[in-house]
């Protein structure tokens, strides 16, 4: 026989692993696009916060340049190297800027305070004050770090020298302040992100816990021991994985029940026919009269085998999704075609109670099957002449068939019993069935969502009843 499931595999990540991998990969990738984002954020603020400097610096310039020539209205204009150092001694650089002026090309004055860079010593940046005509930026690397600086030009009436009034903001410090914003970021990032894997460790272990138990149940299976069910707990997508699961392995605890079943039965009544075929083709002698006699006996115990063999077929299908084939069956028709064919069974008054006139989708020929069982116990409890009624009735969405009988009737401790196979009741009978009969009504009734209902009263008959549920279009 089979394996029903193949042996684990090792090695690889498992779902779990892959899960959190997966979700990790993806909370990564979030965290560092947002603190990338947040970086390049900090510091455009930064740089905006510097140009914001350099602007208001030169708004102070155009004001001093301003309030100095309202203050010397109707006198000559102060000379622009006047203008520049008189702007220098007035306005203090805060940290860590500084402003110089340039006159002609070359450095003239300096705020006091000591820059972190001395620009005004570069010929680059001298050059571009120089010969800067209008207000200008630039941004350039020093010995101190990158710095934005900004050049205004100065022109006075009656002095043609070139004069510019340099602002240098050294972005280091604001830079380093948004990085260090940055890199702290980038710890809690690194937190969160631990938290996320651990938190969801524990949360996919918990959503698949119910997995593992089918694995774990399915590598524990056997033959002899499925009787192994998963507790299924909550109303999500694994808790009906694991009903699924339950539900397939009480499909395969009953093909495996049937099977064993059909087995023990064949073998149990089997075995007493062939024995005793055996026993008389073994004993048979020359004689024409006994040959004649044990060919009859063994022609009727292989028909009884036969019989038995196809009542064995029709309970090991009878579990089976295509033991059914439905359709529309006219419950009038049927009573009276039934009630029909079991006239030849015996020497009855044959009668029908009732016709339900309705149409059910039903299997009509198992439906037959079932009645002309139930029609032959009849016969057999019964003798001649005596009556046994067929008839159908729908009450309460249900639909009962049944056959009555006027025989010696069931004995009480027998009425149960003789539903199991292989059972036979009490009752007077002329013909040895295998007990197989009412197993088959009962399976036929069971597929049809149905059960069998049993009245029966002694010295009076019995009534067996199929009663199902009443489907139709």
């Amino acid at each position: 026989m089979r394996r029903l499931t193949g042996p684990p595999r090792r090695g690889g990540l498992s779902a779990r692993g892959r899960i959190v991998g997966w979700m990790l990969l993806l909370v990564a990738l979030a965290l560092t696009a947002s603190v990338l984002v947040a970086g390049q954020v900090l510091l455009a603020r930064a740089d905006g916060h510097l140009a914001e400097e350099l602007a208001h610096e030169g708004q102070k310039f155009r004001a001093f340049t301003a309030r100095t020539a309202a203050a010397r209205a109707g006198a000559a204009p102060p000379a622009v190297d006047v203008l520049l150092t008189g702007f220098l001694q007035e306005n203090l650089p805060d940290e860590p800027e500084t402003f110089f002026s340039v006159i002609d090309g070359r450095a003239d004055h300096r705020s006091p305070q000591p820059p972190p860079a001395r620009l005004d010593l570069d010929p680059a940046v001298i050059a571009l004050a120089a010969e800067a005509t209008t207000p200008l930026s630039h941004t350039v690397m020093t010995a101190a770090g990158p710095a934005i600086l900004a050049v205004y030009p100065l022109q006075v009436a009656g002095d043609a020298r070139h004069a510019s009034l340099v602002v240098v903001e050294f972005a280091a410090e604001a830079r380093a302040q948004a990085w260090s914003v940055v890199r702290v970021l980038a710890v809690v990032s690194f937190c969160a992100l631990a938290a996320a894997g651990l938190v969801s460790w524990l949360i996919a272990g918990q959503v698949l816990a119910p997995i593992r138990l089918v694995r774990q149940t399915a590598e524990r299976i056997g033959e002899s021991d499925l009787g192994r069910r998963i507790e299924v707990t909550g109303n999500d997508d694994v808790a009906r994985l694991a009903g699924t699961f339950n539900g397939m392995l009480d499909r395969i605890e009953s093909a495996f029940a049937d099977q064993r079943n059909f087995l023990d039965d064949a073998g149990h009544e089997l075995r007493t026919p062939l024995t005793v075929i055996r026993g008389h083709l073994e004993l048979m002698g020359d004689d024409p009269q006994e040959r004649a006699q044990t060919r009859a006996l063994v022609l009727d115990e292989l028909d009884r085998m036969n019989r038995i063999v196809d009542d064995l077929i029709v309970l090991a299908k009878a579990g089976r999704p295509d033991f059914l084939r439905i359709g529309d069956v006219d419950l009038a028709d049927l009573t009276i075609e039934v009630t029909a064919k079991a006239r030849a069974l015996g020497n009855r008054r044959w009668s029908i109670d009732q016709v339900a006139d309705r149409t059910m989708l039903a299997d009509g020929q198992r439906l037959t099957q079932a009645l002309m069982q139930l029609a032959a116990n009849a016969v057999d409890a019964t003798t001649d002449g005596a009556e046994i009624a067929i008839g159908s009735a729908v009450h309460d969405g249900r639909v009962l068939l049944w056959v009555r009988d006027t025989g010696t009737g069931i004995q009480p401790e027998d009425r149960q019993r003789i539903f199991q196979r292989f059972e036979r009741g009490r009752a007077r009978t002329d013909r040895q069935g295998a007990g197989i009969g009412l197993s088959i009504v009962t399976s036929i009734a069971a597929a049809h969502g149905g059960r069998v209902q049993l009245d029966s009263t002694l010295d009076v008959g019995t009534t067996v009843t199929l009663d199902l549920p009443e489907v139709g279009r």
